[in-house]
């Protein structure tokens, strides 16, 4: 019998996953992440078929891997995919697949939440008003209408990111190594964007070419004033070069739902990677950036919906499914990293 186990199971996907019952295998829940574990903690699951992993397992690399000595697929319950070794798995031919349509509008909805909240001071005010310390001037925002904001990434969430700017009535420049015609916004190259975008939002996923794509470099061609959205990997952005673009004006403000290193932030038992040094110094300007009252810094719940948690699960059962039945997942993502 085929014996999947899934980790970083959270209430909800224990609920859900607890009402399976003609799966045809055999099924375990497991609360923490599997880079929390030790091997002790470890050695009841490492006879898996197939193991299930979500965001928070931020490290599933060859050495952690390499103990599954039965494992034939990683099915991974996000878009994302960069925290699985896919090399590894290439060597060992351990299937990869992930959720590529599951979150658009629950991410991109998330992305304008930030936005609104940065230009019209809402928590600040709100805050304020809690504390009995109104001052009118300090809410002044702006109007999103006639804004050109700038849309990194045109999949699935940037597709939904543009609709709803085109709701808002705002201006968009569009960039992705691979434009999609379907969605008619213009497209152009970084240099274009970066420095006539009002807003820059960011909806790619993490690769190894675009790791840092917004460095010091690309803040100082961006427009003074400028405002940063990320809700796509936190390694898409220099941490220090936005600290100091921040600190500047350059950049206006930021809404961050991901951050460089942000497990530091999430989890209480990390330990430090080989980089150890830039691990630390990023850390600390993630806590930086926490202080700063331009910049909003959410833990990764542009996905955390009840909506967008069922269609990930039934995505990634329909996954492990088609692969018990045929040895292959129609979203592989082998020949995409």
């Amino acid at each position: 019998m085929t014996k999947i186990v899934f980790f970083d199971c959270e209430e909800i996907t224990r609920n859900y996953l607890s009402q399976i019952k003609d799966c045809g295998c055999e099924m375990a829940l497991v609360d923490r992440s599997i880079d929390q574990l030790n091997a002790a903690e470890l050695r009841p699951y490492l006879d898996a078929d197939i193991i299930s992993v979500f965001v928070h397992s931020t490290n599933v690399n060859a050495k952690l891997l390499k103990p599954f000595a039965r494992l034939k697929m990683v099915a991974v319950r996000s878009t994302g995919f960069d925290n699985v070794d896919l090399d590894y798995c290439r060597k060992r031919n351990i299937e990869v697949a992930n959720v590529p349509r599951y979150g658009e509008i629950t991410v991109a909805e998330y992305a304008f939440g930030l936005l609104l909240n940065l230009t019209r001071r809402i928590t600040l005010a709100s805050s304020d008003l809690k504390h009995n310390n109104v001052e009118i001037t300090r809410y002044m925002g702006f109007d999103l209408a006639g804004k050109t904001i700038g849309i990194i990434g045109t999949g699935a969430i940037g597709g939904h990111a543009i609709g709803l700017a085109q709701g808002f009535g705002m201006k968009i420049l569009a960039y992705d190594p691979y434009p999609n015609s379907k969605l008619g916004v213009k497209y152009t190259g970084m240099p274009e964007l970066l420095s006539q975008s009002d807003v820059i939002s960011l909806h790619c996923p993490l690769t190894k070419e675009n790791r840092h794509l917004l460095d010091a470099k690309a803040f100082k061609a961006m427009k003074d004033g400028v405002i940063v959205i990320n809700t796509a990997r936190g390694e898409l952005i220099d941490t220090q070069a936005l600290c100091h673009a921040l600190k500047s004006g350059k950049v206006a403000a930021a809404g961050l739902d991901v951050l460089e290193e942000e497990d530091f932030l999430l989890h209480d038992d990390v330990s430090l990677p080989g980089r150890a040094r830039e691990y630390i110094v990023n850390s600390l300007y993630n806590l930086r950036l926490l202080q700063m009252k331009n910049v909003i810094i959410t833990p990764h719940i542009g996905f955390d919906t009840i909506d967008a948690m069922h269609r990930i699960l039934d995505a990634t059962l329909e996954n492990i499914k088609q692969f018990v039945r045929t040895g292959k997942s129609a979203n592989s993502v082998l020949g995409k990293g």
